[in-house]
């Protein structure tokens, strides 16, 4: 039983618009311009194939001029479809398929318009397809070592099965050995026929397997980063911890060294404060001793008593502040962190400072104007203090002058706390000044260089910075600022 040629080829028609309505619905919740654009373009290649295969019903025009630019379309976007799983840009593609298909159009139309029999036209038709079909095969030959599955070999398989069996219509036809008609029976029209039903259903198959695969191979890439990310999360929070575990030690040995090093800075300092201390309690000893001698006398001399008793009062007191100086100074409480009035500090500093000055000889000039205060821990400011302090001192012991000074000044500065504390003592070497604030470096022959490293911790930690100036024989200047509340 002979097969009706027009039937057949309108079943084509029917393939491409089931096959891709189906591609369509299968993977419309994607929601993707390539899927879009892949089926959109076979759809209009089905339509197209309704002009070519009803050319009696429809008429010349539709025939030839509608329906073979439906077709161009068609198969210009499903290839440019393919290219969009390659990472490079599809602008070449777009340009080389729109030359060919204007240049073919103007061709045939140019062709049937100067009176071309069918003959000549169906070898220009069957050719031109042969040739851009091949696109199909380079697409897939160029997928594959990206994504080495069945989706790329099935596309070359049906790129093959296009410019193969459109091929042999072609070269059948211009060797005068094909069907006498477009829609007459032939080898040619069977082969044609069969090679565009197995290439149709091959490349879709292709196109839709290298969709899914990729999708696949995406999520499976999602996944994996997002694990790897959940583990440097998970190992971002460990060393989060373990780093917050250094910090608070840290705090706490800051903590422990500024205690250890402030007993150690009270060493040059005790022998004096002893002596501060002692003259208020032999005072006190010796106004009791007075009070006593007046009470037993037979004539009590009431208001003379009360003056002796006011200056025991006096001295009591004056002790009691040098005890209380010194508690404030070894205190290690949690209060210690809160507002701070640096003038307080800085005075509270030089009260237990000048018995030593006093005793060696050195004078100290101070000028408190700073107003603000900041928030920190008064034990360790204080500390840094004391630290600037006996430096200054020390260095002032090395030095035979007449006139001995520390200079002590507070100020603001744009809304920040400068303290500069000044002497005119030897200096520092020029060796020496780029390890000042190293921790362990200390020319001083009993000293553990621990100070001044522990000052500009200290300072750093409240968000301020320490400086200095010196020149060897001349004396130093250091310079702290501090953040205002």
């Amino acid at each position: 039983m002979p097969i009706h040629i027009q039937t057949t080829i309108f079943m084509i028609c029917i393939a491409y618009l089931v096959v891709h309505g189906v591609i369509w619905f299968a993977l419309s919740e994607q929601r993707n311009l390539q899927v879009w654009l892949w089926c959109s373009s076979g759809l209009l290649s089905g339509v197209s194939i309704v002009f070519l295969s009803m050319r009696d019903l429809f008429g010349e025009f539709l025939f030839l001029y509608v329906g073979q630019l439906l077709m161009l379309a068609g198969n210009m976007g499903r290839c440019i479809a393919l290219r969009l799983f390659l990472p490079e840009s599809v602008r070449p593609a777009v340009v080389a398929h729109t030359v060919a298909a204007l240049g073919y159009y103007l061709w045939l139309a140019f062709a049937y318009e100067a009176g071309t029999p069918d003959g000549p036209l169906s070898v220009m038709f069957f050719g031109f397809y042969a040739i851009v079909c091949f696109d199909y095969f380079l697409a897939g030959s160029l997928i594959h070592p990206r994504l080495q599955t069945l989706g790329p070999r099935l596309l070359m398989i049906g790129g093959l099965a296009f410019c193969s069996s459109l091929g042999f219509k072609a070269i059948l036809v211009a060797a005068g050995l094909g069907a006498d008609g477009i829609y007459a029976p032939g080898i040619d029209q069977y082969v044609m026929i069969a090679g565009q039903f197995i290439a149709i259903t091959l490349v879709n198959i292709g196109f839709l397997r290298i969709f899914l695969d990729l999708r696949e191979q995406k999520n499976l890439e999602t996944e994996r980063n997002l694990a790897a990310a959940e583990a440097q999360a998970s190992l971002l929070t460990r060393h989060r911890e373990e780093l917050q575990l250094l910090l608070t030690e840290r705090e706490e040995i800051i903590r422990q060294l500024t205690l250890s090093n402030k007993t150690a800075g009270m060493g040059a300092l005790v022998a004096s404060l002893a002596h501060e201390l002692n003259q208020p309690l032999c005072a006190i000893r010796l106004n009791a001793q007075l009070v006593e001698r007046k009470l037993n006398d037979p004539e009590v001399d009431v208001q003379g008593a009360r003056k002796f008793l006011d200056s025991v009062i006096m001295d009591n007191r004056r002790a009691a502040n040098i005890i209380t100086k010194l508690r404030n100074m070894f205190e290690h409480s949690n209060k210690d962190h809160g507002l701070i009035y640096l003038d307080e500090l800085v005075r509270d500093t030089l009260a237990l400072v000048e018995p030593r000055a006093l005793h060696e000889n050195v004078t100290i000039h101070s000028r408190l104007e700073s107003e603000l205060s900041l928030q920190g821990d008064s034990t360790q400011l204080q500390q840094v203090i004391l630290n600037l302090l006996n430096n200054a001192l020390d260095a002032l012991m090395l030095i035979q002058i007449d006139q001995k000074t520390i200079g002590v000044r507070t100020e603001n500065v744009d809304g920040r706390l400068m303290l500069h504390v000044t002497d005119n003592g030897v200096g520092i070497p020029e060796d020496l000044k780029p390890s000042v604030f190293e921790l362990f470096k200390t020319n001083k022959a009993q000293g553990m260089g621990v100070g001044l490293w522990l000052s500009r911790t200290v300072i750093n930690a409240h968000r301020g910075d320490i400086r200095f100036q010196s020149r060897e024989g001349e004396g130093t200047h250091f310079e702290v600022e501090l953040p205002a509340s």
